[in-house]
Formats: structure tokens, C-alpha cells, sequence
């Protein structure tokens, strides 16, 4: 029976231009996989193109007539876009979604975006003709010209940018020196660098007796022909930046490259400029902020070899390098390190994969390691390093934690409790930085009758509402928005208000508290411009403010030497959410926070106010005591199966049609079911893996943007169970006329709530 191939010939098109279908020969049928690089005859005249396999099929979409056949299989040579190709077919093979999906994710798309012209003046007449020229027009009165000429007898070649910004000189001028011959103006093209910062490096960190240990390790396995992952476990000030520092170096000096992700844009400015100054203009960036055009750019500069380390979040890791010697993954418990869409991969896994085909080594760091990178290194499959001296010249803080339960029966109805206002005031007097976290995002939660209980909700997406300023009230989810309502719709009460507790709320109760502080605010509100995090947190560096207030972008790895307080507003907000990452979420984001206080010589305090003290969470943060609390969390994870000790695989079905989402739901449970019988059947007790399957139920939020959403979800210990068992249903729905519409998609150890 013959087999059919989908090709797509240009890879790094903008549209990922359609596939192409091609017969595979006989010799090739059990050879071919996609991934997997081929000739083939392309066009009229059948010209031979390089192509990529993204498909096999059993059934031609085409006239078979007109199909040609795959000319060769590419081998012995493995170009960098021969392992971006293997790296997406990873992707659609452990995560689930089109190889198109994957394809984009990992090669940036090719826009046509002209090259950077940098266009440069120079003087082109000896020095005593030139000023003759400048008498001339000195005399004449021509003031651009005068400009213009005494700058270039200073400095005998300018950039064209300099000479229209700085001497405000316009490109007529130019042109008319031009055509006298006294100057020549030349035009070189070059590819953008988004690093704009010129500090140099003004002396360096000796490393300590740990942190040395660590490189020479690492360095050493390396050259051994060692390849593994590490995780640095180093608390918070004790110098991880600096072992990745000069572990890159290492790497550089050995003809590799390096890869550092960190996990927030926030981050990429001072880390950006701790690593730009070691390593000059060796260094990029990618991240959101940029443009497609300097995206693209950096891309073409690490194939060129213009550059040694690129830095930025989980895309970073397809930065197409030639030759991968080490990824760094900084913060690497962060659950943005996960992709929200498919393929819906976590970049540990991948980052493990990219090295593997590099021939590289992954370093993983964090103060609170997530559960799978700790739980891993416990059994062996990672190398645990362990830093537990703070460097900074700092102690770690003393942390209080205040009972919000006890400030209410006081009397205290502020947001504040008495004792992060009496610390507030002392380190106000002492002019000395605060930073007041609050956990979570907004300027006001849910909007509620106090009468009847009722919520003002979306009619959309089955979420409440938020109060914003402005007097209206918005979904966070699809945008409806409605004005603020006076009176409560359900039972007519005028007692309908917002639940206040946002950033723009305490930032009003700060300044009203302390009208002489000087107070800036970091969410999501104000960090909307390309350059505003990098604003903020300069300002904040330089003491322009004394009081930074901020949701958890605020927390993750900024050094502050003046700030000698944190307050975590509504620490166990993250506690009691319908998520079993909610305890590990809450312990990292309490133990970040508390490290940002005493970093300097000075001594820090850090206020926990919380309605729930006694939970473990809460208590092993106050003590910084990071096993004990891995220690807690693993037996309740191993009580419930749930990750790191069993593996999850949580399938989203949506569809705009309330009944057929049911219906949809219902039909991918069958199959899985089906599938767990039929395995069970054919394997001994001892081999067999239990799976539990579960649903198919409405998702935490079971409608967005009229869109329902059902989940089935399923648990057990074999991770290549769940991958085939995906694969099962993926078969079923493309075999399935009636289901060929339907919207599955698959999300494996799940990092958000269902």
C-alpha cells in the first residue's frame, strides 16, 4: 500500500506556506519520519528543492497522477535547520498539535524587513581646505554648513543619525557639501542589535570556594565528554549569576555557545546588564518587546556566529546557534516557563532535547527548585549542587509573620497591620528602600452585593467581573465591559462594591499614609510601553523612589541594596485557588520576596501578613527552609498521584455549541477508556501501569468568550503511556468525519488550574 509524504519546501516562509504531497517510494516507506530533510522534484521543470517532512499519510489528497515521488532521504550532514526540524518533531510528538504548530514555534517566521542602513558622513578634503570652506560660510551665513564642518574638522567621520539628532543638520545640507566635494557620505548595511548599553566591565566577583567548585565541574564533565543536567539549588544572594557567568565563559572559550532563559521580560534589563558587561556586544536578546524585524535579525546574527550568548524567555531556547554547549534555565520553577499554546511544551524538557542534540549540558537554577527538577535530582537523574551562603554581604532578613484574623479583632480594618506600618515609618525616617507586594493583579476583584450575595459576572466567559477606574467594570478574559452599577441588579441594594485590593488601591493608601514618600507602582497596568520595566526598576535602583509597590513581577531576582523592608500583602491570596501547584506557588513567591530584603550591608525585615500562619507553606517560607517544605509537599503529591510522582495529561475539548462540546468530551473519554482496557488486557500485572481517568467535567472557567470548555483528565506513572494515548485519540478524531472539526488539544503536567 503506498504511502504519501506532506513536504514544505521553504521553512522559514512568514505563512509556513502550505505543505506539498509527494509519494514515498517503497525503499523509503519504513526509513522516512518527520523531521526527516528530502529532495525533491519542485515546480515546471521539476528543479530539485530541499524540503522537510511534516506528515505521512495513508490516503493521497491529490490526483495521483500528478504526485511525484521523493527523490532522496538527506543524510550524514545535520545543518542548523536540520535540528530546529527535529526539535519541532519532538514537539508534536511528546505535547500534542500540528506539525505546523510546532514548526512555527520553534523557527522564527521570515519577514520581509529591510536591512538597517547606517549611513556615515566623512570629511573628504584636507584639513586647511576644510577651513577655508568653513570662513567661506561663516561669511556667507550659512549656520547648518558652519555647524556641520567645525564638528567633522573635530571629528573627521559622523553617523548621519548624530549629524540630523544631535547638530540638527537636515539631509539637504549634506547633499550640497556633498556635491561641492568636501564630503562623502558612505552607506553600510547591518543587521539590528537590540542591546543598547555601553557600561563596560569594572571588575569582577572572586568566585567562592562553592561557586568554584560548581564551574570547575561543570567544566570539567564537559571536556570529559560529560553530558548532563545540573540543578543549583542556591538561596536567594548567594551568587548563581556569577557560577553562570563564568561557566559561559568557559563554554565561549571552547567554541560554544550558550543559551540563558530567564522567565520574565522584567528580568532581561539588569541581566542583560550584568552579562553585557562581561561580554560586550557577544551578547543578544530575544523577547517580546522586540519587533519581527530585530527578532529576525538576532536569529540570522547567532547562524552567523556574530554572537556567543543569547538571553530571553522559553524562545530564546530555538535561537538557531550552530553548536549548543550549555542552556542556563535561571528561576527555573516558574510557570511561565510552560507554553499556554500548542504545542503546550514545558522548556526543561525541550531545553534537555535541544542539548541532547548539540551535544550541550543544562543548568538549571533556582532558590526554590519546582517539585520535578528537586524530585529529579532526589533520584538521580540530575546533579544537585547546592549554594548556601548569601554573598551580597547581607543576612537574611528577619521575617514576622502577622495574623490578619488578630489585627481584626484589634480594631485594625486597614490593609496594613501594625506592624508593617510601624517598620514602614522607621525605614521611611532611615531613608531606606520598601518594597510592598501585593499577590495578586488589578485594582479591584469581584464586584459583589453585601445584601444578597450576588457577583457581577460576564455573561461570556462564567467569571466575575472587575471594578477598573473609570467607573466600569471588565472581563479579564474576552474584554466585555459594562458600566459600574449603582444598585445590585438581582435584589436592588445600593451595598454593591468592588472587593478592593489591588496595586492602584494601595498605592492610594501609601500616599495617604505618607504623603511624603515618593511611591512607584510595577503591574501590568504600568508596564505597557516597550521600555517601562526597564524605567521603573532604573528609577527605583537609582532611590528616585522609596517605596516600590508591585505584583510578582516585582519579587523574581532584582538585587536592591537599599531595601531593607518587604511587606507581602494577602500572602495566602495564591493559597486556596483549585490548582495543586497552589502551596508551591505561594512558598516560592513568599521565599523570592522575602530574599529581596538586606541584600546590602544594611539588615532587612520582611512582614508576612496572612489569614493562614499555621500552613506549611506559609511557615517554611518564614524560615527559608526550602527541604523542609519539599519535604511536606511530596507526601501530599504522593498521596493524590499527582506530578512529579505521576504523570498528568489534561485534554481541553472546546466548542461554540454547548451539546456538541458534551457530546465531543464524551467521545475522547470512550477512546481513552478503550485504550486503557486494550493495554491492560495485553500486559502482565507486572508491567501493567495504572491509569486513572477522570471526566470529562467543565473546566474551572467553563465558558470564554462563548466558547465551553470540558476537560478529561488522566494520571499515572508512565509518561509514554499518556503520549500514546494521545496519540490514540489524535488517530480517532482524524479518522472521524463527524469529529474532524472538533478542537482537542493536550496538555501534559499541566502548570495552571483545569
Amino acid at each position: 500500500m503506498e504511502k504519501y509524504a506532506d513536504i514544505i519546501i521553504d521553512i522559514a516562509h512568514e505563512k509556513v506556506d502550505r505543505p506539498f504531497q509527494y509519494r514515498i517510494p517503497a525503499s523509503m516507506e519504513n526509513e522516512l519520519k518527520e523531521g526527516m530533510c528530502v529532495k525533491v522534484p519542485f515546480g515546471a521543470g521539476n528543479k530539485e528543492r530541499t524540503g522537510y517532512c511534516v506528515a505521512i499519510k495513508d490516503k493521497p489528497e491529490w490526483d495521483v497522477e500528478k504526485i511525484k515521488d521523493i527523490t532522496e532521504i538527506v543524510e550524514g550532514h545535520v545543518s542548523v535547520e536540520d535540528k530546529q526540524m527535529l526539535i519541532a518533531a519532538f514537539l508534536k510528538r511528546n505535547y500534542g498539535s500540528t506539525m505546523i504548530q510546532a514548526i512555527k514555534t520553534v523557527i522564527p517566521a521570515k519577514k520581509e524587513v529591510k536591512a538597517v542602513e547606517r549611513r556615515f558622513v566623512h570629511l573628504a578634503v584636507p584639513e586647511e581646505e576644510a577651513r577655508e570652506a568653513l570662513l567661506t560660510f561663516t561669511h556667507k551665513k550659512q549656520v547648518a554648513k558652519v555647524r556641520l564642518l567645525a564638528e567633522l574638522l573635530e571629528t573627521p567621520t559622523l553617523p548621519m543619525n548624530l549629524i540630523a539628532g544631535k547638530l540638527h543638520v537636515t539631509g539637504t545640507t549634506v547633499k550640497a557639501l556633498e556635491k561641492q566635494g568636501i564630503v562623502t557620505v558612505e552607506v553600510e548595511s547591518s543587521l539590528r542589535n537590540p542591546v543598547k548599553i555601553t557600561k563596560k566591565e569594572t571588575g569582577r566577583n572572586t568566585l567562592s570556594t562553592g561557586q568554584k567548585e560548581i564551574v570547575d565541574t561543570v567544566l570539567s564533565e564537559f571536556d570529559a565528554g560529560v553530558r548532563q543536567t545540573y540543578l543549583l539549588h542556591g538561596i536567594t544572594g548567594s551568587g548563581k549569576t556569577e557560577v553562570y557567568m563564568n561557566l559561559i565563559e568557559g563554554m565561549v572559550a571552547r567554541g560554544k555557545q550558550a543559551i540563558v532563559l530567564i522567565p520574565e521580560i522584567a528580568l532581561t534589563y539588569q541581566t542583560l546588564l550584568r552579562f553585557y558587561t562581561r561580554f560586550g556586544d557577544r551578547v543578544s536578546v530575544l523577547n517580546s518587546t522586540l519587533s519581527q524585524g530585530e527578532k529576525y535579525d538576532q536569529c540570522e546574527r547567532a547562524k552567523r556566529g556574530e554572537i556567543d550568548v543569547m538571553i530571553g524567555p522559553r524562545s530564546a531556547l530555538f535561537t538557531p546557534f550552530p553548536n549548543i554547549g550549555l542552556i542556563i534555565m535561571d528561576e527555573e520553577q516558574e510557570s511561565s516557563y510552560k507554553s499556554e499554546n500548542a504545542p503546550k511544551y514545558h522548556a526543561r524538557e525541550v531545553a534537555e532535547e535541544v542539548a541532547r542534540l548539540h551535544g550541550g549540558s543544562v543548568l538549571l537554577g533556582s532558590a526554590t527548585p519546582s517539585m520535578e527538577a528537586y524530585y529529579r535530582a532526589k533520584h538521580g537523574e540530575y546533579k544537585l549542587f547546592t549554594l548556601k551562603e548569601r554573598l551580597t554581604g547581607g543576612s537574611l532578613p528577619t521575617v514576622y509573620t502577622v495574623d490578619l484574623r488578630e489585627e481584626l479583632k484589634n480594631g485594625n480594618r486597614s490593609i496594613f497591620s501594625e506592624k508593617l506600618k510601624e517598620l514602614m515609618t522607621d525605614r521611611l525616617q532611615k531613608k531606606e528602600q520598601i518594597m510592598l507586594f501585593l499577590n495578586r493583579r488589578g485594582y479591584a476583584g469581584f464586584v459583589s452585593c453585601r445584601s444578597c450575595g450576588h457577583v457581577m459576572k460576564c455573561p461570556h466567559c462564567d467569571v466575575s467581573l472587575s471594578e477598573h477606574r473609570g467607573s466600569r467594570l471588565v472581563c479579564h478574559y474576552c474584554g466585555y465591559s459594562i458600566p459600574a452599577v449603582k444598585r445590585c441588579p438581582e435584589c436592588g441594594s445600593p451595598y454593591i462594591s468592588g472587593f478592593r485590593a489591588g496595586t492602584q488601591q494601595i498605592e492610594d493608601k501609601v500616599k495617604e499614609m505618607f504623603p511624603e514618600a515618593r511611591v512607584l507602582r510595577m503591574d501590568a497596568d504600568t508596564t505597557g510601553k516597550k521600555e517601562s520595566y526597564e524605567e521603573i526598576l532604573s528609577a527605583f535602583a537609582n532611590r528616585e523612589a522609596d517605596i516600590l509597590i508591585g505584583t510578582q513581577m516585582i519579587v523574581k531576582g532584582h538585587d536592591f541594596s537599599n531595601v531593607t523592608l518587604v511587606g507581602v500583602l494577602a500572602a495566602d491570596m495564591s493559597l486556596h485557588v483549585n490548582d495543586f501547584h497552589a502551596a508551591e506557588r505561594t512558598f516560592a513567591l513568599l521565599t523570592q520576596a522575602a530574599g529581596r530584603a538586606g541584600r546590602g550591608k544594611l539588615p532587612g525585615n520582611v512582614v508576612i501578613q496572612t489569614y493562614d500562619p499555621d500552613h506549611y507553606a506559609i511557615r517554611t517560607a518564614k524560615e527559608q527552609d526550602y527541604e523542609a517544605f519539599y519535604d511536606k509537599e511530596i507526601e501530599y503529591r504522593r498521596l493524590m498521584n499527582y506530578p512529579p510522582v505521576w504523570n498528568m495529561l489534561l485534554v481541553h475539548v472546546t466548542s461554540p455549541d454547548e451539546s456538541e462540546c458534551g457530546s465531543m468530551a464524551q467521545q475522547v473519554y470512550d477512546i481513552a477508556s478503550q485504550m486503557i482496557s486494550h493495554t491492560d488486557e495485553n500486559q502482565s500485572p507486572d508491567d501493567r501501569h495504572l491509569i486513572q481517568l477522570i471526566g470529562p467535567a467543565d473546566a474551572t472557567i467553563a465558558k470564554v468568550n462563548d466558547i465551553y470548555r470540558k476537560v478529561i483528565y488522566m494520571k499515572t506513572s508512565d509518561y509514554a503511556a499518556l503520549i500514546s494515548i494521545k496519540d490514540g485519540i489524535e488517530q480517532a478524531v482524524k479518522a472521524d468525519t463527524a469529529m474532524k472539526h472538533a478542537n482537542i488539544s493536550f496538555d501534559f503536567n499541566p502548570m495552571s488550574g483545569f
